[in-house]
């Protein structure tokens, strides 16, 4: 009892704040055991709005969640999409969307490039520049942001802020994104003269210390995959390293990379089925007997009432709700590269940079755009479609465009300097 009482922090359910802050503390100083330092309530977790019930069938076994993408994605979620001390909402598609967009498209994308490059052109050990001529001023700017990380992080998780947290850190991870996208070490690394090499160390040293920090603050919240970036790296065992001691520059030189594998490979759509399927097939047994008693005790309806029952809910004139609009994942991206699909006339193959990774785009726009002008264009792309294959190519993801009264696709843009992977609302 001594080694967990006084708790420095007692967790409970909203609805039993008065018993535990009145009645409680009483009961204890009256037994004359010492309070807890402190006490948080917690939210309900809803799913899809409602309230999970056991009766109603709409819990979520955690063993679904642990099957289809991992531990790791699911206290990521928690934290990052639910301000702790609320209410917040669960469902398969928002699960799925925040572990692409943050984990696989952002931390895992990251490490994987990061890593990938310096094996290629590092020969698998972290470099370091051998001359000053080789240092940006874009440089510093990914250092001083990780110091500001690091300091903002500790101070919001003392005060529970968790989800603000990760978003400060994911603020890195974009940050050191977008810096790769605009240093470019897979050219630097085609060139062979000194100042090119001098710079690509200097890239790609400056990429990988901040994805070592990013990994060191996220351990608590992604223990395992962490420990597996951890260990990519080459820095031991993550159980082991101080949080108290994390700042900018002890990524030592020359230290061996280990063995590089995907941390958290890309879901599809059918992630989301297969979750869905699992949740029915262990649906409890009271609520089927619910459901099927209120179907039996419902008449009969008419052909007509029957028909209408079936088809789906639509709103006046075609309207759609802002929560329908906010499944629809809108970008900026950068078109980085350009070329004419072999064999189809209408169709462009693009690499596009949105901000967090760079995605192969096919499009039937090549009678209305030459290629070479649409590099380093910006346009807006639908971030979040599921992949489909055009003439062999592999599309993830589809431009936005207007059509001219006789079919001419005419492009998205924008007046201001909008940056690349900004999402549109």
């Amino acid at each position: 009892f001594e080694r967990y009482w006084p708790a420095d922090l007692q967790m409970i359910g909203k609805e039993i704040v008065r018993f535990h802050c009145v009645y409680w503390p009483a009961f204890l100083m009256a037994a004359g055991i010492a309070l807890p330092k402190g006490i948080m309530a917690h939210g309900w977790l809803l799913f899809e709005e409602n309230k999970m019930s056991k009766s109603r069938g709409n819990i979520v076994r955690a063993e679904t969640i642990l099957d289809a993408l991992g531990g790791d994605a699911l206290r990521y979620f928690l934290l990052r999409e639910v301000v702790f001390g609320s209410d917040g909402s669960f469902s398969f598609d928002a699960l799925v969307q925040r572990y692409n967009s943050d984990l696989a498209n952002g931390l895992g994308n990251l490490a994987s490039r990061t890593l990938t490059m310096i094996t290629r052109y590092f020969k698998g050990e972290v470099p370091y520049p051998s001359h000053k001529a080789a240092h940006r001023p874009a440089d510093d700017a990914i250092a001083e942001i990780a110091r500001d990380v690091i300091a903002d992080y500790g101070e919001l998780f003392d005060r529970y802020q968790f989800s603000k947290a990760l978003e400060v850190a994911w603020g890195l991870v974009a940050a050191v994104d977008k810096y790769i996208v605009e240093n470019e070490p897979w050219a630097l690394g085609e060139k062979q003269d000194e100042d090119s090499r001098a710079r690509l160390a200097t890239v790609l040293y400056t990429a990988a210390e901040a994805l070592r920090i990013v990994t060191a603050l996220a351990h608590p919240v992604i223990p395992d995959a962490s420990a597996r970036i951890w260990t990519q790296m080459g820095l031991g065992d993550i159980h082991k390293f101080d949080l108290n001691i994390l700042k900018w520059g002890q990524l030592q030189l020359g230290t061996k990379l280990g063995a590089i594998q995907p941390v958290f490979p890309r879901a599809d759509k059918s992630a989301v089925e297969r979750m869905q399927k699992m949740e029915e097939q262990g649906r409890p047994a009271t609520a089927v007997a619910e459901t099927k008693s209120a179907a039996a005790a419902t008449p009969a309806a008419e052909p007509a009432t029957q028909a209408a029952a079936k088809a789906p809910a639509t709103t006046p004139d075609g309207k759609i709700s802002i929560d329908d609009f906010a499944k629809v994942e809108l970008r900026v991206g950068l078109v980085k590269v350009a070329e004419k699909v072999k064999n189809a006339d209408k169709l462009l193959r693009m690499e596009i940079d949105i901000g967090t990774e760079v995605r192969q785009i096919v499009a039937g726009i090549a009678e209305a755009y030459a290629p070479e002008t649409l590099v380093g264009r910006k346009v807006v792309i639908v971030a979040n479609l599921a992949p489909r294959k055009l003439r062999g190519l592999e599309s993830n993801g589809m431009i936005v465009a207007a059509s001219l009264e006789g079919g001419q696709p005419v492009l998205a843009g924008f007046l201001e300097d909008v940056p690349v992977g900004a999402r549109l609302k």
